[in-house]
Protein backbone atom coordinates (compact mmCIF):
# COMPACT_ATOMS: atom_id res chain seq x y z
CA UNK A 1 0.00 0.00 0.00
CA UNK A 2 1.14 3.75 -1.16
CA UNK A 3 2.75 5.26 1.84
CA UNK A 4 0.98 8.66 1.39
CA UNK A 5 -2.37 6.82 1.73
CA UNK A 6 -1.33 5.27 5.13
CA UNK A 7 0.20 8.76 6.27
CA UNK A 8 -3.06 10.60 5.44
CA UNK A 9 -5.25 7.57 7.20
CA UNK A 10 -2.74 8.20 10.52
CA UNK A 11 -3.76 11.58 9.81
CA UNK A 12 -7.43 11.45 9.83
CA UNK A 13 -7.22 8.52 12.53
CA UNK A 14 -5.29 10.88 15.03
CA UNK A 15 -7.34 13.88 14.10
CA UNK A 16 -10.16 11.94 14.85
CA UNK A 17 -8.53 10.30 18.60
CA UNK A 18 -7.92 13.50 19.93
CA UNK A 19 -11.68 14.85 19.28
CA UNK A 20 -13.23 11.81 20.93
CA UNK A 21 -10.81 12.12 23.80
CA UNK A 22 -12.23 15.73 24.68
CA UNK A 23 -15.64 14.35 23.97
CA UNK A 24 -15.27 11.73 26.44
CA UNK A 25 -14.58 14.66 29.02
CA UNK A 26 -18.16 15.53 28.92
CA UNK A 27 -19.02 12.20 31.37
CA UNK A 28 -15.76 10.70 32.32
CA UNK A 29 -12.85 11.01 34.16
CA UNK A 30 -9.32 11.24 33.28
CA UNK A 31 -8.46 8.00 34.01
CA UNK A 32 -11.68 6.15 32.61
CA UNK A 33 -10.87 7.72 29.36
CA UNK A 34 -7.06 6.41 29.84
CA UNK A 35 -8.09 2.99 31.13
CA UNK A 36 -10.71 2.54 28.55
CA UNK A 37 -8.88 4.06 25.21
CA UNK A 38 -5.91 2.48 26.08
CA UNK A 39 -7.51 -1.08 26.26
CA UNK A 40 -8.79 -0.58 22.92
CA UNK A 41 -5.68 -0.14 21.69
CA UNK A 42 -4.12 -3.56 23.12
CA UNK A 43 -6.92 -4.99 22.11
CA UNK A 44 -6.65 -3.86 18.34
CA UNK A 45 -2.45 -4.71 19.06
CA UNK A 46 -3.44 -8.53 20.07
CA UNK A 47 -5.58 -8.83 17.47
CA UNK A 48 -2.90 -7.93 14.73
CA UNK A 49 -0.42 -9.62 16.41
CA UNK A 50 -2.30 -13.15 16.72
CA UNK A 51 -3.79 -12.82 12.94
CA UNK A 52 -0.13 -12.09 11.79
CA UNK A 53 1.15 -15.52 13.93
CA UNK A 54 4.19 -13.76 14.83
CA UNK A 55 6.00 -15.10 17.52
CA UNK A 56 7.81 -12.85 20.56
CA UNK A 57 11.50 -13.86 20.91
CA UNK A 58 12.66 -11.70 23.38
CA UNK A 59 15.74 -10.41 22.52
CA UNK A 60 18.18 -6.64 23.19
CA UNK A 61 16.56 -5.39 19.50
CA UNK A 62 12.97 -5.42 21.86
CA UNK A 63 14.31 -3.21 24.32
CA UNK A 64 13.39 -0.11 22.55
CA UNK A 65 10.52 -1.33 22.09
CA UNK A 66 9.59 -2.03 25.77
CA UNK A 67 11.14 2.28 26.26
CA UNK A 68 8.51 3.28 23.66
CA UNK A 69 5.86 1.70 25.25
CA UNK A 70 6.37 3.07 28.53
CA UNK A 71 7.23 6.65 27.21
CA UNK A 72 4.36 6.68 24.18
CA UNK A 73 2.15 5.54 27.76
CA UNK A 74 3.37 8.47 30.29
CA UNK A 75 3.19 10.59 27.12
CA UNK A 76 -0.52 9.72 26.74
CA UNK A 77 -1.38 10.52 30.50
CA UNK A 78 0.13 13.83 30.03
CA UNK A 79 -2.06 14.21 27.00
CA UNK A 80 -4.95 13.36 28.32
CA UNK A 81 -4.62 15.29 31.42
CA UNK A 82 -3.65 18.04 29.33
CA UNK A 83 -7.02 17.81 27.13
CA UNK A 84 -8.51 17.93 30.96
CA UNK A 85 -7.73 21.29 31.40
CA UNK A 86 -7.15 22.82 28.35
CA UNK A 87 -8.90 23.44 24.73
CA UNK A 88 -8.36 20.76 21.85
CA UNK A 89 -8.05 23.68 19.93
CA UNK A 90 -5.12 24.44 21.42
CA UNK A 91 -3.46 20.95 22.90
CA UNK A 92 -3.57 18.93 20.19
CA UNK A 93 -1.34 20.78 17.96
CA UNK A 94 0.75 21.35 20.18
CA UNK A 95 1.36 18.08 21.06
CA UNK A 96 1.31 16.96 17.45
CA UNK A 97 4.86 18.75 17.54
CA UNK A 98 6.24 15.61 19.12
CA UNK A 99 8.38 15.10 15.63
CA UNK A 100 10.60 17.90 15.95
CA UNK A 101 11.64 16.30 19.45
CA UNK A 102 12.45 12.89 17.45
CA UNK A 103 14.29 14.65 14.61
CA UNK A 104 16.90 16.86 17.06
CA UNK A 105 17.52 13.24 18.94
CA UNK A 106 18.01 11.44 15.80
CA UNK A 107 20.80 13.98 14.61
CA UNK A 108 22.12 13.89 17.94
CA UNK A 109 21.58 10.04 18.96
CA UNK A 110 21.69 8.24 15.24
CA UNK A 111 23.42 11.13 13.33
CA UNK A 112 21.38 11.75 10.73
CA UNK A 113 21.80 14.40 8.68
CA UNK A 114 19.25 17.50 8.13
CA UNK A 115 19.11 20.11 5.00
CA UNK A 116 18.76 23.72 5.34
CA UNK A 117 15.16 23.44 4.51
CA UNK A 118 14.59 20.68 6.86
CA UNK A 119 16.33 22.71 10.06
CA UNK A 120 14.17 25.60 8.99
CA UNK A 121 11.27 23.35 9.17
CA UNK A 122 12.12 22.51 12.87
CA UNK A 123 12.85 26.21 13.71
CA UNK A 124 9.21 27.11 12.26
CA UNK A 125 7.92 24.07 14.52
CA UNK A 126 9.72 25.65 17.77
CA UNK A 127 8.14 29.41 16.27
CA UNK A 128 4.83 27.40 16.01
CA UNK A 129 5.33 25.47 19.83
CA UNK A 130 5.87 29.78 21.20
CA UNK A 131 2.92 30.75 19.28
CA UNK A 132 0.69 28.09 20.56
CA UNK A 133 1.29 28.38 24.21
CA UNK A 134 0.74 32.09 24.59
Amino acid sequence: MNWLILAIACLISWGLWGLLIKLAYRGAEWSEIYLISSLTSFAIALAIFLVSHTKIHFKPSLLPALGAGLTGGIGYIFFIKALEHGKASIVIPLTALYPVITAVLAVIILHEKLSTLQLIGIALAIIAMILLSL
